[in-house]
């Protein structure tokens, strides 16, 4: 059914997708559904009937727990659609699973409450109440097999929640899911989700460089896990070690992608990667023959000086290729006229270009 609904929202038909959702019988299956037809509408008309019909499903629940996750579910799909009007239900889920009993129910209240949080970018708030979540549940009077099943489903929401957050806030959501995972004595998965948050720890403390050191040891695998945690110049950064690496181990064609996808990034969001590591990643696809991506690099390049000092190198590599015309365009490109007059003259054979 979601399938089919999601090709109808992909060209656009909103109201043969609204009226596919409505035949799910099922009510929070039918609101996820409303949900996701709701973010990618962008006629009010068409919000508006979505949202009426989210409002319904929800009157129509009785218990107060599928209630409470149906409100966090419509607090999540409004903020994440730039509504504020997202907070107020949030605030109603909170009020209602307050009320809830008994404590196990609660407890998983407020872990649905966190997960939508989660969802919407909430993080502190989100963390809060899967602590709540957590210590509700151990402090449960239910007996000890319900406790334990309960605390191994939390542990799992809390990881989802974690797996989306690119930022290095997820490092304590991976942190809190290994306590519980601990508690449960599921050991191997609380070391799994350690290392992931000790991965975010190296890289808030090391940047790009962390990505360098996993690709020296041939752990690609851990290199491109923490790139998203970075900084967007980091991640740049990142992006064209991790292309240099695939081109390195003969996976050309995917490192071209990474170095034109840096160089997207940069120019879209307006981004200022350290100067003197772009020229260095430069040199390193340079010295593999990799002329084209260097001078993708060279282009993105802030400081004149540095610049003209990869620009130098790219001219003088295409005239070693033999590739006169292209050498002279890129020499042309050397702002630093001293520099331009002695790659030129190296070029017209006045010098030994192999040598430069």
């Amino acid at each position: 059914m979601m399938e089919d609904i999601s090709d109808f929202v992909e060209r656009g038909d909103f109201g043969s997708a609204l009226d596919l959702a409505l035949r799910i019988k099922e009510p929070l299956p039918r609101l996820e559904a409303l949900s996701y037809i709701y973010l990618y509408v962008e006629e009010a008309k068409y919000m508006e009937a979505v949202l009426g019909r989210m409002l319904e499903t929800v009157d129509s629940l009785k218990e107060p727990l599928e209630k409470a996750r149906a409100l966090a579910l419509i607090g999540y799909t409004l903020l994440a659609s730039g509504d504020s009007k997202g907070d107020y239900f949030f605030k109603k889920a909170y009020q209602l699973v307050k009320s809830i009993d008994p404590a196990l129910w609660r407890a998983d209240g407020y872990g649905y409450l966190a997960y939508y949080m989660a969802l919407s970018g909430k993080y502190s708030d989100a963390f809060y109440y899967y602590n709540v979540s957590y210590e509700s549940a151990i402090s449960s009077s239910e007996p000890y097999s319900r406790i334990l099943s309960f605390l191994y489903s939390l542990a799992q929401r809390i990881v989802e929640s974690a797996d989306k957050i690119r930022s290095p806030d997820a490092r304590e959501f991976y942190e809190l899911a290994a306590e519980i995972y601990e508690n449960i004595r599921r050991n191997l998965s609380a070391q799994e989700l350690r290392k992931k948050a000790s991965l975010i720890e190296a890289a808030i403390q090391m940047g790009s460089k962390v990505v360098s050191d996993f690709l020296e040891r041939r752990d690609l695998e851990s290199a491109v896990f923490v790139i998203k945690y970075l900084s967007e110049e980091e991640k740049v950064l990142a992006l064209l070690e991790v292309a240099y690496w695939l081109v390195l181990h003969d996976k050309k064609g995917l490192g071209n992608s990474l170095v034109e996808e840096a160089f997207r990034m940069v120019a879209e969001r307006k981004l200022q990667p350290d100067d003197e590591s772009l020229r260095d990643i430069a040199f390193k696809f340079l010295k593999i023959g990799q002329i084209k991506d260097a001078l993708t690099i060279a282009a993105i390049i802030t400081n004149k000086e540095i610049a003209s000092q990869v620009f130098a190198r790219v001219a003088l590599a295409y005239a070693r290729k033999g590739d006169k015309l292209k050498a002279v365009t890129v020499a042309e490109a050397i702002s630093n006229e001293s520099v331009k007059k002695e790659v030129l003259k190296a070029i017209e054979g006045d010098k030994d270009v192999g040598h430069q």
